[in-house]
């Protein structure tokens, strides 16, 4: 087992020989489009400020909602409404996640997009942002 001193000392020392964390010795012409464009340019594709708002104010959303468990449910209980806030804590993409997808669907620009499942719409959200003209299906 190592200490934390070693870890630290070990993953600087693979980062420093990584070849391929900037995408550089990636043969394949697409992966090094994605890793270069997509992963490791954040700066240049960035989302609209108000979906973080919207995601700000769902947080802070206490109103109960009624709730409809399509899947295999909950074990605990059987819950038939939630607050906004619990729902949002629980069920969005994180930011980093939600600003990926985004950038994905800015620099590919797809037509249409299937979403399956949806929660509070934030994730749709940073979808649509990276191409308006595009049609998104949720199943």
């Amino acid at each position: 087992m190592y200490s934390s001193f070693q870890l630290t000392k070990k993953y600087l020392q693979y980062y420093r020989k990584a070849a391929n964390h900037k995408g550089h010795g990636v043969h394949s012409p697409f992966i090094f489009d994605f890793i270069k464009n997509v992963l490791n340019n954040g700066n240049h594709y960035q989302p609209p400020a108000a979906i973080e708002g919207l995601r700000s104010k769902l947080l802070k959303n206490h109103q109960l909602v009624p709730v409809t468990d399509l899947g295999a449910g909950s074990r605990k209980d059987n819950i038939t409404e939630k607050k906004i806030s619990k729902i949002a804590v629980t069920a969005l993409k994180p930011p980093k996640y939600a600003q990926l997808m985004h950038r994905l669907v800015r620099h590919y620009k797809p037509g249409r997009i299937i979403e399956l499942g949806t929660s509070l719409g934030i994730t749709t959200a940073y979808l649509s942002s990276g191409n308006p003209a595009a049609n998104i299906t949720t199943i």
